[in-house]
């Protein structure tokens, strides 16, 4: 795994991976942690018509035709990312992994950057990684001091 050293801030550590899909980041997912929030997902990277089916509502009614620019959040159990991290492998990915699930509520991106660590640690978040597309530099963010060290090496 091609790694930087582990940079630590007051809240966190941070490593970064160089040249990264998902299923090699999966080795900084804990097993034992039980919840992985994917944000803004897009099943489709290129923005572009393609023929699929998407709810309309929650009541079970559906679309099959041609849409674009899907995205949308994912809560699953951390075995579950575990088993489909290579389902993700042309994507970027941007997860939060969690001893409980997110509230509903919770909407990362109106909280500012600098207040971001601090309400996901008071939600039970144990780490953070962002991988804006495949084969680029992914951060990983630990919440428990020590943790990446441990695996990276």
């Amino acid at each position: 795994m091609n790694c930087t050293e582990v940079y630590e801030r007051s809240e966190s550590e941070f490593v970064c991976v160089h040249q990264a899909v998902v299923s090699l980041l999966t080795v900084f997912v804990d097993p034992s942690v039980s919840w992985c929030w994917i944000l803004g997902h897009r099943p489709k990277r290129a923005i572009q018509w393609w023929e699929t089916t998407v709810p309309l509502n929650p009541f079970g009614q559906t679309y099959n035709g041609l849409i674009r620019d899907v995205a949308y959040d994912l809560q699953m159990p951390t075995s579950e990312f575990i088993a489909r991290a290579a389902d993700f492998d042309d994507h970027g990915l941007a997860l939060i992994q969690s001893d409980k699930p997110m509230p509903d509520t919770l909407c990362l991106d109106q909280i500012p950057g600098s207040q971001q660590a601090q309400v996901l640690i008071k939600n039970e978040a144990s780490l953070r990684i962002y991988l804006p597309h495949a084969w680029e530099t992914a951060q990983v963010q630990s919440f428990r001091k020590g943790y990446l060290a441990r695996i990276i090496s």
